[in-house]
């Protein structure tokens, strides 16, 4: 038998040790399966959590409260509403958010229509939804038609928590742009053309 044979031959030895090595072997493989599935377990109920943000946000508009609205939102929120105002800070976006749902967007409702998740990491994600909102009203209380749009939102975990720390909302153009053809998006608008 040469020596370069005996690396790769284990032989039981009087002693036990080759056991001893397995038991060990079997050992670290059992504790790193157990570390993979908690890692993925931990991934998918952080993708639970940020795909849920979305329904947050439409379900504490249909009760009209800006309050429970700023929940899903961090401190230090950037948010940039469909008439491009800027908010910074939670204090300012529960104030806008409640005024604004108890006047002019009193009697409205938001619906989500789909929503794509990408992690930039573990504790980071980018949320795109599209939604279509029915019952608000302009700036001058006349009744608008249903619009659609998107909300970019970046969430991160904090204390354990998924929260909103920047958001753009956007309402949609109908129509297609030329120079979107060819090209596949991952959400259509209603009113664009059908996703591929």
């Amino acid at each position: 038998m040469t020596s370069s044979q005996h690396i790769y031959e284990v032989r039981p030895r009087k002693d036990g040790r080759a056991a001893y090595v397995l038991t060990i072997f079997k050992s670290v493989a059992a504790i790193f399966t157990a570390a993979l599935v908690s890692l993925n377990a931990e991934t998918t109920s952080d993708e639970d959590a940020v795909r849920k943000l979305p329904q947050s946000f439409c379900n504490a508009w249909a009760k009209h409260d800006g309050h429970e609205l700023a929940k899903i939102m961090a401190n230090d929120v950037d948010f940039v509403t469909v008439a491009t105002v800027y908010l910074h800070g939670k204090a300012d976006f529960e104030k806008f958010h409640v005024r604004l749902l108890s006047g002019r967007f009193k009697d409205s409702t938001i619906t989500p229509l789909e929503t794509t998740i990408h992690f930039l990491n573990s504790k980071m994600a980018v949320i795109h939804w599209s939604w279509r909102i029915d019952g608000d009203k302009a700036f001058d209380w006349t009744p608008r038609p249903p619009r659609f749009g998107m909300m970019t939102m970046v969430a991160e975990k904090r204390g354990g928590a998924w929260q909103v720390v920047v958001a753009q909302n956007t309402n949609a153009m109908l129509g297609t742009p030329p120079e979107l053809q060819d090209l596949k998006t991952p959400i259509a608008i209603p009113g664009t053309p059908v996703k591929p």
